[in-house]
């Protein structure tokens, strides 16, 4: 029986998706392109105006683009229509709003299960990353079976310089990075680390040139269309089991808590307002809630 923390967590869901979801994945948010007789299927983020922040409306076009090419596609590749970022994470002056009826838990719980769907899909999902990805842009990388990133891309999880750490990225980042003091220095500096440093490390890859970015990945993604899809399915399929075998989906509840614990500081709050308004933030270094 759903207790009833959980019912009203999926009403929030139902009611802010149905606010903010597209009427179709062809919408200004994404692109979704099909090559080889539509055996890869690109879907490119298309909010560079919003440096393709990872609101909930494009959440839902994701999870929507990932569900709905799955079964006809081979091989599916994220990338951005965008050469300087890949995307710069959560909206944060949307988890400022939110935050205020704590309908926030939504977007992360939304997150989470894009973040979780990568994984899940039968097929393998590369990223292809051209400048900064930044906050849970950077975990969506990391969430990805395979990563190939220009010369001039940059990750980072930036959140604490603004009040709000990125617990929820560090849960895919930790896992990516081999090395976990490096890891631990992005998380609380928040300063970014370069594409030959995420490669050194196990974030990435492989690191070709800005101009041979998307003829690398289109060769990698043909690689893999000449393989069996039932052997690659099953193949990621146990690989999928082997990393989760420390729970995935219940860090994420746990980091997800955490989200939220920080969101309710005084401090979070003024940070987010002032990365809004485009001003230094003043700590308190109170843990005073609002």
């Amino acid at each position: 029986m759903l207790s009833i923390h959980s019912i009203l967590r999926s009403n929030i869901c139902k009611s802010l998706s149905s606010r903010y979801a597209s009427s179709s994945v062809t919408t200004s948010l994404i692109k979704i392109s099909k090559t080889d007789n539509d055996q890869i299927c690109r879907i490119t983020l298309n909010n560079t105006r919003q440096r393709n922040i990872l609101s909930l409306a494009m959440i839902n076009d994701l999870i929507k683009a990932l569900e709905d090419n799955e079964k006809q596609s081979r091989v599916i590749i994220l990338t951005a229509g965008d050469q300087k970022v890949f995307s710069s994470g959560h909206s944060l002056k949307e988890l400022s709003e939110l935050s205020k009826t704590k309908a926030c838990i939504a977007v992360f719980d939304r997150c989470t299960e894009l973040m979780l769907k990568i994984g899940q899909l039968s097929i393998p999902v590369i990223a292809e990353v051209f400048g900064l990805a930044a906050a849970a842009g950077c975990q969506m990388v990391a969430s990805c079976d395979i990563v190939v990133a220009g010369e001039n891309a940059s990750f980072s999880v930036p959140g604490v310089k603004h009040g709000l750490f990125c617990i929820t990225p560090a849960v895919a980042v930790r896992r990516s990075i081999t090395n976990p003091k490096l890891s631990s220095l992005m998380l609380f500096t928040g300063e970014p680390i370069s594409a030959k440093e995420a490669y050194n490390h196990g974030l990435v890859s492989r690191v070709v040139s800005e101009n041979d970015l998307e003829r690398e990945t289109n060769k990698i993604a043909m690689q893999i269309c000449a393989n069996s899809r039932a052997v690659v399915a099953i193949g990621k399929k146990y690989l999928q089991m082997k990393d989760a075998k420390d729970d995935l989906p219940h860090e994420y509840q746990v980091a997800t808590r955490g989200m939220i614990e920080n969101l309710e500081l005084k401090d979070t709050q003024h940070g987010l307002d002032s990365f809004i308004k485009k001003t230094r933030p003043t700590w308190t270094h109170q843990d005073d809630k609002m």
